[in-house]
């Protein structure tokens, strides 16, 4: 992987497969993730295009730069990114936080060309979840393996737990390598982050007209169906994918949203 400086701080980078007609779709991992998560997906994505992913901060190989990781300074970081590499009017594609990321990406730069949301959401934080975060914030600072061995399970419905249990260890492995810092400084971001329905509503006009791709799971056990069927149908979504999965898609239902991505992305072509 490359890397670059920001405030101090090592950000991690790589960029795969080869130009074409299609723009370059950046990839952004969720919470607790890094750009690891991409491995089952990114084979189908390389044959159409360049692909960058990139560990946000406090995840993977990016350090960190602040007690708060604000979804502000992530889509900041996620600019200087794609300024180092020049990249043009780049398709952006965030997984849950990452989703996050990518929508206050949208609102504060020009440079972009499509936004998609992986099983994430524009909504804020409701009063309940951010009190949530602030139970999870206690516990990682108590004990953060504990945490985390707690935390991905629920990522996944009940269902699919046994079938996928290799896979949810892989995960939980992976999260492991995060500092208390790096988890701590994500809960804080995204639990201050702020509601940007409306860019779906009414997209900034450096999106190109019904670019944004949403990409939801029927049993998604974070993002829930029935809050994402309030928003789907906003004028600025021109393509929809539900799965029959749920929240970690990418895992469970590789193949099938490897092709959504795919069929979305192709969309673009010059």
């Amino acid at each position: 992987m490359d890397s670059i400086q920001f405030q101090g701080a090592p950000v991690s980078y790589q960029i795969t497969g080869a130009p074409s007609s299609l723009p370059t779709l950046v990839l952004l991992h969720g919470f607790l993730e890094d750009s690891r998560m991409w491995d089952g997906l990114i084979e189908d994505f390389e044959k159409l295009g360049s692909v960058v992913r990139i560990d946000l901060p406090g995840h993977g190989q990016s350090g960190n730069f602040s007690e708060v990781h604000s979804m502000e300074d992530m889509a900041d970081v996620v600019h200087e990114v794609i300024s180092v590499l020049g990249l043009n009017k780049p398709v952006v594609l965030g997984h849950s936080m990452g989703g996050y990321v990518a929508l206050a990406y949208a609102e504060l730069y020009e440079n972009i060309g499509g936004l998609g949301l992986f099983f994430s959401t524009p909504y804020a934080d409701s009063q309940a979840r951010k009190m949530m975060r602030d139970k999870a914030e206690a516990l990682v600072l108590q004990n953060r393996n504990a945490f985390i061995r707690a935390a991905i399970p629920q990522l996944f419905s009940a269902e699919l737990r046994p079938r996928l249990r290799e896979v949810i260890s892989k995960q939980i492995d992976q999260s492991l390598e995060m500092s208390v810092e790096g988890v701590v400084a994500a809960i804080r971001g995204m639990k201050s982050r702020v509601d940007r329905t409306r860019l779906l509503i009414d997209p900034p006009k450096s999106l190109q007209p019904q670019k944004i791709g949403v990409f939801a799971g029927e049993s998604d056990t974070v993002i829930p169906i029935a809050s994402v069927r309030e928003w789907i149908d906003a004028p600025g979504v021109g393509y929809q994918f539900i799965s029959s999965h749920g929240h970690m898609g990418h895992l469970s239902d590789t193949e099938n949203c490897a092709a959504a991505v795919a069929e979305w992305w192709a969309t673009f072509s010059e």
